[in-house]
C-alpha cells in the first residue's frame, strides 16, 4: 500500500475497511466478533473501540497462527473466518455458506469464486463435485492453472475440527509460515466432509493489497452508495464529482449539484440543495 497506515485502516468513503467486515458480522448475527491484531493493535483498538473482543498476534507466522489465535478465544462451536481486506462480501453471501454447511452437515465450508483471471491463486480440485484439494499457482500443473474456481480463503466450520486441523500445521514452506488454506488438506486427509461453495461475483472476494484495488472498491461502494440515495429522493446530480460519505445522513428532496464534498458526521436536512463546488465536513446543512 506504501503507506505508514495499516491497511485494514485504509478508507472507502470515510469508512475504514476493517468496519465494513465488523458490520458485515454483525449483519449476519454474529454473537462474537473477534478482530486478530499484532503490531497494528493500538490504531485498531482506537476505530473499533470495545464493540469487538481482541486476539494478540504477537509475531506474523502466517495466517493459520493468526486464526489459531483467533479461534481460541471464541466459545461458540461453529466459526466464520473472514479477512480484514476484503470489504465487499455481503450479508446474502456469507449466510448461504453457513446455511449450505448446516445443509450438507459438513466439517468445512469454503467459498470458492470463478474468476476471469486465477493467476497467483489457489486452484480448487474436484472430483466431480467434490472437494479434492486445493494446489497453489506454483505448484499447479499446465492444466491445473487453466481452472478458474479459486480458494476465497474464507471458511466456515467446526471449532474443534478446525483448531486440531491448525494444531498439525507445519512451517514446511517458502515462507515458514503456518498456512490456513493447508486445514482443507489437512481435513480431507482425515477423510472429514470438506464443501466449497462458489459464487461468481469477484468483486465481493477482492481483497485489497494496492491503492488500485482501493480505488477500485471505492466506485463499486459509491456505486451502490449513491443508487440507495438516489431511491430515497437525493438528487446527485454529478455522481462523478460528488463524494458523499457512506456516514453521512441526508434528508428526502435533497439537491447534490456538482463538485462537492460531503464528509464525516454530516446531516444534511430535508429540501435542502448542496453546492456546487461545496465542501462540507461534520457540519449541517438546512434547507432554504
Amino acid at each position: 500500500m506504501y503507506s505508514q497506515t495499516p491497511k485494514i485502516l485504509h478508507t472507502i468513503l470515510g469508512k475504514p475497511l476493517i468496519a465494513f467486515v465488523v458490520d458485515l458480522s454483525r449483519n449476519i448475527n454474529s454473537d462474537e466478533i473477534i478482530c486478530v491484531v499484532s503490531r497494528n493493535a493500538r490504531d485498531v483498538k482506537r476505530v473499533l473501540g470495545r464493540t469487538v473482543t481482541y486476539a494478540v498476534q504477537p509475531v506474523p507466522r502466517g495466517t493459520g497462527d493468526a486464526a489459531l489465535k483467533g479461534i481460541t478465544k471464541t466459545h461458540n462451536d461453529s466459526v466464520l473466518i473472514l479477512y480484514g481486506d476484503v470489504p465487499l462480501l455481503q450479508p446474502t453471501t456469507i449466510q448461504n455458506l453457513v446455511n449450505h454447511h448446516n445443509t450438507h452437515s459438513a466439517a468445512l465450508t469454503f467459498l470458492t469464486c470463478s474468476v476471469a483471471d486465477p493467476f497467483g491463486y489457489g486452484r480448487v480440485l474436484r472430483d466431480r463435485s467434490k472437494v479434492r484439494g486445493i494446489v497453489e499457482q506454483g505448484d499447479a500443473t499446465p492444466q491445473q492453472q487453466r481452472i478458474r474456481e479459486i480458494n476465497t480463503g474464507i471458511y466456515y466450520g467446526r471449532k474443534s475440527l478446525m483448531v486440531d486441523a491448525l494444531h498439525s500445521l507445519t512451517t514446511d514452506n517458502k515462507q515458514k509460515e503456518l498456512y490456513l488454506t493447508d486445514i482443507v488438506r489437512v481435513l480431507l486427509k482425515k477423510h472429514k466432509k470438506v464443501i466449497g461453495l462458489m459464487i461468481d461475483n469477484e468483486d465481493e472476494i477482492m481483497g485489497i493489497n494496492s491503492k488500485a484495488e482501493l480505488a477500485r472498491a471505492r466506485e463499486i461502494v459509491k456505486k451502490e452508495w449513491y443508487a440507495q440515495l438516489m431511491q430515497q429522493a437525493v438528487y446527485i446530480e454529478d455522481s462523478c464529482t460528488t463524494t458523499i460519505d457512506l456516514s453521512v445522513h441526508i434528508g428526502d428532496n435533497v439537491r447534490i449539484r456538482p463538485n462537492t464534498v460531503i464528509e464525516g458526521n454530516t446531516t444534511i436536512k430535508d429540501n435542502a440543495v448542496v453546492g456546487p463546488f461545496a465542501w462540507i465536513k461534520n457540519g449541517k446543512k438546512r434547507s432554504r
